[in-house]
């Protein structure tokens, strides 16, 4: 631990690394280190984004865990985004799961907003001005883009959504729809989602 550290020893930043220690009782020893996408254009951005989920999701199957560091590594590793996370769906609705940002809207229905738009059609949802798109749900105002990708089993059973927010318009292109698409898929994998829902 360095003196940059916070006495709890659990989170620290040095040279634009974020550094995150397991602490005792239920962890392992394990450090995850958030290596900075900095200054990298967006192919390198999401290959090292998704590199680093792998090893972050990797030996975990319980979906709310991998939501939760998930959330976190995006929010900390993607430039101009205000909200990073996950709505499940309960057979009826979404509902909000693990994310970083503003507290949310708990219930969506699925013909309501973006994520309810992504969850109905299991389409990506690629929104330049949310202040354009009919029915947007406004959880936080300060939002002015969103990217959407559905989380669906092998067999199209409906899951949830991965859900990020900018406070920029037109934050979000085909190549961050590409990268977060797969970064989706690194979670179900690791939640074995894949086959243990069909």
């Amino acid at each position: 631990m360095t003196d940059a550290d916070p006495p709890d020893g659990r989170v620290g930043k040095a040279n634009g690394q974020t550094s995150v220690a397991a602490e005792s009782g239920g962890c392992d020893s394990t450090m995850h280190e958030l290596v900075s996408t900095e200054g990298l254009n967006k192919a390198d951005q999401y290959a090292r984004l998704c590199a680093q989920a792998q090893a972050l999701l990797s030996g975990e199957h319980d979906r709310t865990a991998n939501a939760a560091n998930l959330s976190a590594l995006l929010f900390q590793g993607l430039p101009d985004v205000n909200w990073v996370g996950f709505y499940f769906f309960d057979g009826v609705e979404l509902v909000v799961g693990p994310f970083q940002g503003k507290p949310a809207c708990v219930r969506i229905a699925l013909d309501q907003g973006v994520c309810g738009r992504a969850a109905a059609t299991g389409v990506s949802q690629l929104v330049p001005d949310v202040q354009a798109f009919p029915g947007h749900i406004a959880c936080d105002t300060a939002s002015r883009s969103e990217l959407v990708v559905p989380l669906s089993t092998a067999h199209g059973r409906l899951l949830g959504v991965l859900d990020i927010d900018s406070p920029k318009l037109a934050r979000f292109d085909a190549e961050d729809q590409h990268g977060v698409e797969q970064l989706a898929r690194i979670y179900l994998a690791a939640c074995e989602y894949q086959g243990q829902l069909d």
